[in-house]
């Protein structure tokens, strides 16, 4: 971009901004996914909502497009615009959280997760929401947010009771189900297309008093094509018998090649989950011949610590991350896969995972089951897949240089190896995906009523990225 692509920014005085002038432009302008690199006109780094009213509407009349970021995790750059020359407004300055007596915490728009851990957890509270500390509430929040407390609790999105939305045209409006119902509807689920939430209202749970860590490992699974095909049905079966879990069981399956691990959380104690979970569990398992299998008790603050994988819960509110990675998502819909489905997926894994050049893992997370609270939530919302059983998110990596094209198949062809029914994640936001593909596999059934929405929320298009909402 050149100099002579820099706008007049006169309507923006009193905001900090960074232009491709600045000497750490590159800081504030290159992408957490550094295979989908893409250049902002300007980046505008807001200390108050009315910066951000302010900022929109300088964006609008320009007829720039804009998105917000909050930690910038977006896998596809969508927090970065997803094309070169969008107006990228930060909402790093946004750190407020202020946890009421009723339990309730306002969170501004740039906060981490592990800041609000900290901050929630001096008065015993805990929310629901993923793993990594240094992602931002902004993007987490508003595209579902799945965590090992989310067939408990819900997912992180459906914690969220009422929002403060900066509007295309630069309004201020609060968004809940009493208040402007429709805006809050397409803030759960789409919130890139409608507006910028400045200012989250989040209703917390007291922090479980017993928690266990578990884990076991099956080697056996993975020997042939049918014991990996057995487990796993085993495995869908049992999640899905009442007589056997709960709601406070969570449960993540890691794949490869040469690894089937099912591990996760219980929200009881170690002697309860041994004898109501994991017994029971390895009874039937056809490929137990072999395992290992490790269960301890930890409390809340130690339990986020762990799956951090020992990174500090207090995230700077400029820090940085960079990697290279394609990764995409399958949304399986309850009862499961079929056997068939199995079959095929498995000669894949085992025919080509090893002998793939580059790094990678597949994590399986169980969304339905019996007593699941994400599929027993009635709430109004954008969210398209309230009837998953299973979230498939399958990622490759390189440490450095260019992802190779060998890669991009081989991530491509796991996932089409589940077939062709499933949807997909935008938490997970796959930018191979052409627009079409990307709202049907994201947004299903509801994707009718956010065309019309967006031809009445936003009209002019001022939200917009290469997979965002169009008007009817």
């Amino acid at each position: 971009m050149g100099n002579s692509d820099i706008p007049d920014t006169g309507g923006l005085q009193g905001i900090e901004i960074k232009t491709p002038l600045d000497p750490d432009w590159g800081v504030y302008s290159s992408t957490y996914n550094r295979r989908v690199p893409v250049i902002p006109r300007i980046v505008v780094l807001p200390a108050t909502t009315e910066h951000v009213s302010q900022a929109v509407r300088w964006a609008a009349a320009y007829g720039f497009k804009v998105q917000a970021r909050s930690g910038g995790h977006s896998y596809a750059s969508h927090s970065s615009g997803g094309m070169d020359g969008s107006v990228v407004i930060d909402l790093r300055r946004l750190q407020n959280i202020e946890l009421g007596q009723d339990g309730i915490v306002r969170v501004g728009g740039g906060v981490r997760l592990g800041n609000l851990d900290r901050a929630i957890w001096q008065d015993g509270r805990a929310i629901a929401h993923g793993t990594c500390p240094t992602v931002g509430i902004g993007g987490h929040f508003t595209h579902g947010g799945f965590g090992v407390t989310s067939r408990a609790w819900g997912l992180s999105m459906d914690q969220i009771l009422r929002l403060d939305v900066v509007m295309a045209d630069g309004q201020i409006v609060q968004a809940s189900e009493m208040v402007n119902n429709d805006l809050f509807m397409a803030m759960r689920g789409a919130a890139d297309s409608f507006g910028i939430a400045v200012n989250f209202y989040i209703r917390t749970q007291e922090a479980p008093k017993a928690i266990t860590k578990w884990s076991v490992d099956l080697p056996q699974a993975m020997k042939t094509v049918d014991n990996a095909v057995e487990t796993f049905q085993y495995i869908q079966d049992f999640v899905n018998d009442a007589s056997k879990i709960d709601r406070n069981l969570n449960v993540v399956i890691f794949l490869g090649h040469d690894r089937f691990t099912i591990e996760g959380t219980y929200l009881g104690g170690a002697l309860q989950f041994h004898d109501m979970v994991l017994m029971p569990l390895l009874q039937g398992c056809p490929a137990k011949d072999g395992h290992s299998a490790s269960y301890n008790p930890v409390g809340w603050m130690m339990l986020l610590q762990q799956l951090a994988d020992g990174q500090d819960l207090n995230v700077s509110p400029n820090h940085m991350e960079r990697l290279i990675f394609f990764a995409k998502s399958v949304a399986v819909s309850n009862p499961g896969l079929s056997r068939d489905e199995l079959k095929t997926y498995f000669e894949y894994l085992l025919s080509e995972g090893q002998s793939t050049s580059i790094g990678y893992f597949v994590g399986v997370q169980l969304y339905g089951g019996i007593d699941s609270q994400i599929t027993a939530n009635t709430m109004r919302d954008a969210y398209g897949h309230r009837d998953a059983m299973w979230m498939f998110q399958h990622y490759g990596f390189v440490n450095e240089g260019t992802f190779p094209e060998e890669g991009i198949r081989f991530i491509d062809n796991l996932n089409k190896a589940l077939g062709s029914k499933h949807g997909a994640s935008n938490n997970y936001a796959d930018p191979s995906m052409e627009r079409d593909e990307a709202h049907k596999l994201y947004y299903g059934a509801k994707l009718e009523i956010l065309t019309k929405l967006k031809g009445a929320l936003d009209p002019q298009d001022v939200f917009s990225h290469p997979q965002s909402i169009q008007k009817e």
